[in-house]
């Protein structure tokens, strides 16, 4: 039998507990706080690359915390970070990056790992208009 933490339903639950968790944190704590924590609870990755299906399930488990959570969306922040931890969490080596891009003005934060952008929020943005301002 496998261990709730490599179970779908287990990954769900502690995406769900992350999210609650940076939203405590960001109302306390605020962007700087925050990130700070993401990064050193980010840990260290393994060499090897993962397995696909790690990443999958991964990504599927935040999809899943994002459908029950209340929080919006189309709130990238949250979602990249979680995404970032649960991988990380797993050894697996990946990237997170902030970006912004000048006409028009916008920000976007998304997970980069095995060599292609992990982002959930569709087609309508292109990562390579975003200049990374952050990259952990």
């Amino acid at each position: 039998m496998r261990s709730l933490s490599n179970s779908r339903f287990g990954l769900a639950i502690q995406a769900v507990l992350v999210f609650v968790l940076l939203d405590i944190g960001l109302g306390l704590l605020g962007f700087p706080g925050v990130y700070r924590l993401v990064r050193r609870w980010g840990g260290a990755a393994s060499v090897a690359p993962p397995p696909r299906h790690v990443v999958e399930r991964t990504l599927e488990a935040v999809r899943t915390a994002t459908r029950y959570y209340w929080r919006r969306r189309l709130d990238c922040l949250p979602r990249a970070m979680a995404t970032y931890l649960l991988l990380r969490s797993q050894g697996v080596s990946a990237v997170l990056h902030i970006g912004v891009k000048r006409y028009p003005f916008a920000a976007h934060a998304w997970v980069e790992c095995l060599g292609e952008v992990l982002d959930e929020s569709g087609s309508s943005w292109r990562h390579e208009a975003y200049v990374p301002i952050i990259s952990s």
